[in-house]
């Protein structure tokens, strides 16, 4: 099949596997031989474009091919008394309190970003294990936590991201970026307000009303996340912003991941953290020069390094490895919590509605 024109495309297909994902959101893989497991996350709409959820239903979808049933227990649920059938809880946020979690279920927090505030929380040893997503995470989390604390950074479903296509696309030169605005100024938004490679550097934005031009950015409307393996299979670059709590603990972004699986090349303004993954190699830049030097990459240079870095994902940062890594943890969770019944203690409880009653005020 001949590939289409070599552009970054504005209207990107969207995955077959989004229908598996949707399912994995409705709560229809609830039921598994292992148990089920809930994942607390802000959303389970994935429409709403939240990180957090589709990092859960990456890992959920490799859990479930290891026997477990998953199920998501959105922020819209946490004032209710979650189901008793629920073997383990993994929660991806910080702000939720679990005083409506049976004490018989095993809970565990996943630390992906926002290190501090997790260390800082007063009933971090209700969880019965903490992974990490860094090392520097891992010894701030473990100074003030009794329990054990495991690195286990996020990582990426490799049969979402792939070079492989039933379309294939020729691969640009082009550099595009998928960083979010919330309202909130981004770091690299100085760096590309600035930056003059050769071509504008493609910038799919949500809220792109609210982000200012520049001359050397093409703005673009958000995509959906099954529509980002077509855009990076497109792209020769993918710039990626890592905000400063995530930075300091090299906590870094599924883009990392996604971008390299789709075999695009990843520039980061993170270096920290980079090592531990075996990635110390992806470019990083700190101003538009930097930026733009890396952009100028020639691309037998850029093809060898990708192709390297490409195989350091597949074998270690895929979900299924992230399923296999976590099977222990999780068996061990199980068994701590199972001598254990009825409900959490008193003043969890009460925590759980005062945050329930705030958000709600919220």
């Amino acid at each position: 099949m001949a590939c289409v024109t070599a552009v970054i495309p504005s209207t990107p297909m969207p995955s077959p596997l989004r229908e598996d994902y949707a399912a994995l959101a409705a709560d229809e893989h609830a039921e598994g031989p292992r148990g089920t497991i809930r994942f607390a996350v802000s959303t389970a709409d994935p429409a709403e474009g939240k990180g957090d959820l589709f990092v859960a239903l990456g890992l959920a979808r490799a859990l479930r091919a290891e026997g477990w049933g998953v199920a998501m227990w959105p922020l819209a649920r946490w004032g209710e008394e979650l189901p008793a059938d629920t073997t383990v809880v993994v929660s991806m946020i910080e702000s939720f309190v679990p005083g409506y979690v049976p004490a018989g279920t095993a809970l565990v927090a996943w630390v992906r970003n926002w290190t501090a505030k997790w260390a800082a929380l007063p009933y971090l040893d209700e969880f019965d294990a903490v992974w990490t997503s860094s090392e520097a995470a891992r010894d701030a989390v473990a100074a003030a936590y009794s329990g054990p604390v495991e690195v286990v950074p996020i990582g990426v479903d490799t049969e979402l991201f792939t070079t492989d296509a039933t379309a294939p696309r020729e691969r640009t030169d082009r550099a595009v970026t998928t960083v979010n605005f919330w309202g909130v100024r981004r770091r690299v938004q100085d760096v590309l307000a600035e930056v003059a490679p050769a071509e504008p550097i493609v910038w799919f934005a949500a809220n792109v009303d609210h982000v200012e031009a520049s001359a050397g950015v093409e703005l673009r409307p958000a995509v959906s996340y099954f529509a980002l393996p077509e855009v990076y299979r497109a792209a020769g670059f993918v710039v990626d912003d890592v905000i400063e709590p995530a930075a300091e603990y090299g906590t870094l972004n599924s883009r990392l991941y996604e971008s390299l699986a789709s075999g695009a090349l990843p520039v980061t303004d993170c270096a920290l953290g980079l090592d531990e993954l075996g990635l110390s190699d992806v470019p990083v830049f700190d101003d538009a020069d930097s930026l733009e030097r890396v952009l100028a990459m020639p691309r037998d240079e850029r093809t060898a390094l990708v192709a390297r870095l490409r195989a350091v994902v597949v074998e270690r940062h895929s979900f299924r490895s992230r399923a296999e890594q976590v099977g222990p943890s999780l068996d061990a969770a199980v068994a701590a919590a199972s001598g254990r019944s009825g409900e959490r203690g008193a003043f969890l409880r009460w925590a759980t509605a005062q945050r329930e009653t705030l958000r709600q005020t919220e």
